[in-house]
Order: structure tokens, then C-alpha cells, then sequence
């Protein structure tokens, strides 16, 4: 990375479906012109990153931000509000 500021960062991200955690921390920060690859084994969470990030589903903790301001919201209708 050459310092330059996150286009997008999503930071201590958790989210539970019942007794079942999905996420628990996890972090990600894309800067402008990067390219980006989500893997991982079944399971470990891809799907409800990506849910999350849309804001089809809000995280149960942390912050997203976009171009520095936060873009984390309690629901997808407040998302859609906003």
C-alpha cells in the first residue's frame, strides 16, 4: 500500500445468527485501484461479508466506513433512508 487514505473499511466486524457466529472481527480496508480477492473455506463467513458490506444484513459490532464517513447502520431500511 502506498499511504494512501481507504476508499472503504470495514473494522471488527461481527455478526451471529443464533448460537451460530458468522463473523467475529473481521477487517478489511480496499483502497482505490486495488483489487481484491474474498476466499476462504466453507463456512468461514464470505457469504455474510459480503451481505454485511451491501447492507442486506447490519453487523451485530463494528464500524464501516466509506471514503471516511461511516456508512454502518442499524438496518437495511435505515440504510435506505439515509
Amino acid at each position: 500500500m502506498d499511504g494512501a487514505a481507504p476508499l472503504f473499511r470495514m473494522e471488527g466486524i461481527s455478526k451471529r445468527y443464533g448460537g451460530v457466529r458468522a463473523l467475529e472481527k473481521a477487517d478489511l480496508t480496499v483502497t482505490a485501484g486495488s483489487i481484491h480477492a474474498i476466499l476462504g473455506e466453507n463456512g468461514a463467513g464470505k457469504s455474510t461479508l459480503i451481505k454485511v458490506m451491501a447492507g442486506v444484513v447490519a453487523p451485530d459490532e463494528g464500524n464501516m466506513t466509506l471514503e471516511g464517513r461511516d456508512v454502518t447502520f442499524a438496518s437495511p431500511a435505515a440504510a435506505n433512508h439515509a
